[in-house]
């Protein structure tokens, strides 16, 4: 799967819902100062939003915006790729993982938050173990998303798309 399939697959799915992800991210689970974030820093003249409370920036602008607009179409999209919302959401609109084995970790991710002080009200007050969780995410979804992307792009005439 390559930069070019993930867009290709992903570019029309701005709208589609995704309460999961939402439930996810509006409960703290963002990256915070790092990855997409940066470059929604950079991007707030152009209307980009930072509000985890609002699931915001949403997972199809870090997809398509921040991620394939800055990476070439033939790169390799591969496990190096380890925000844990970024896939859970890429599973979620693609429907290929079971939808309650989702809400299970999405509910096991959330009950696992430690509360903590900060100082801005746009910043989470919890804190999650993104490592442990993002790769619980990644092992759960990857090669579904993967397998999804790569049926959607083929032509081989076997499959019959």
């Amino acid at each position: 799967m390559n930069t070019k399939q993930v867009r290709s697959y992903y570019e029309n799915k701005h709208d589609f819902p995704c309460p999961l992800t939402e439930k996810l991210i509006k409960a703290g689970y963002q990256q915070a100062n790092t990855g997409y974030i940066t470059l929604a820093k950079k991007d707030k003249d152009k209307g980009v939003k930072i509000d985890y409370r609002e699931a915001e920036p949403n997972q199809w602008w870090h997809l398509i915006e921040s991620y394939c607009e800055n990476t070439e179409p033939d790169i390799k999209f591969t496990r190096r790729i380890q925000c844990g919302e970024l896939i859970f959401w890429m599973a979620e609109v693609a429907n290929c993982v079971d939808k309650s084995i989702m809400q299970k970790l999405v509910d096991d991710i959330i009950a696992s938050g430690k509360p903590i002080n900060v100082r801005s009200e746009i910043k989470p007050n919890v804190k999650y173990d993104r490592r442990k969780w993002n790769k619980e995410i990644q092992s759960l979804c990857f090669e579904n998303i993967t397998k999804t992307v790569e049926d959607a792009d083929c032509t081989c005439n076997v499959c019959q798309r």
